[in-house]
C-alpha cells in the first residue's frame, strides 16, 4: 500500500527547476498574496489598538499613509519621525518590513518573513522567538511585531 501522506508531504517541500520560491508555494496551497492581505488586515487592526493607548498617554500616533511611489506597499507613520514600509516580495517568498527614520530617511531596521507553508502557524507562534529572519508566524503575530517595532523604533 503505498503511503499518500509521505508523498504529499514530500511533493509540498520539491522545488521544480526554474522556479521561483514564490510560486512553488502558490502552486502547493499556500498563497503569498492572500496570506499578505491578511497581514495587512490585522496590521489595520493593530494600529487601531496602539493608537487607543498612545492617546491615552497623549503620544503621537500612528498613521496609515499612501505614497504614489510605494503603491502596493503598506506604509505607516509614527509621529513625523518614522515611516515604516511593508511589502511582499512574492517571488522570494518573503514579506519585509523596514522602519526608516531621520536624518535623510536612512534605514532603521529592516526583517523578513519568510513565508514558508510548511513552517506558517496560522494559530499559535510566539512572538518571543523573534531573530533577523522569521518563519512559521501567524498574520497577527507579523503585524503586532511590526506595529511595535515601529513604536519603538527597531524590530526585536
Amino acid at each position: 500500500m503505498t503511503d499518500y501522506d509521505a508523498l504529499a508531504r514530500k511533493l509540498k517541500g520539491m522545488k521544480k527547476t526554474g522556479e521561483p520560491a514564490g510560486k512553488k508555494l502558490a502552486n502547493y496551497g499556500f498563497d503569498p498574496v492572500t496570506f499578505y492581505q491578511y497581514v495587512k488586515a490585522q496590521v489595520d487592526e493593530e494600529v487601531a489598538q496602539a493608537n487607543v493607548e498612545l492617546r491615552k498617554q497623549n503620544l503621537p500616533t500612528i498613521e496609515r499613509i499612501f505614497i504614489p511611489g510605494f503603491l502596493g506597499r503598506l506604509s505607516l507613520t509614527f509621529g513625523t519621525g518614522l515611516l515604516c514600509t511593508v511589502e511582499l516580495h512574492e517571488a522570494k517568498g518573503r514579506i519585509r518590513a523596514v522602519i526608516f527614520g531621520p536624518p535623510n530617511r536612512d534605514e532603521i531596521a529592516r526583517k523578513d518573513y519568510l513565508l514558508n507553508s510548511e513552517a506558517v502557524d496560522f494559530e499559535d507562534s510566539s512572538i518571543d522567538k523573534a531573530d533577523k529572519v522569521a518563519v512559521g508566524y501567524s498574520p497577527h503575530k507579523i503585524a503586532a511585531e511590526i506595529v511595535s517595532g515601529l513604536i519603538m523604533g527597531e524590530f526585536a
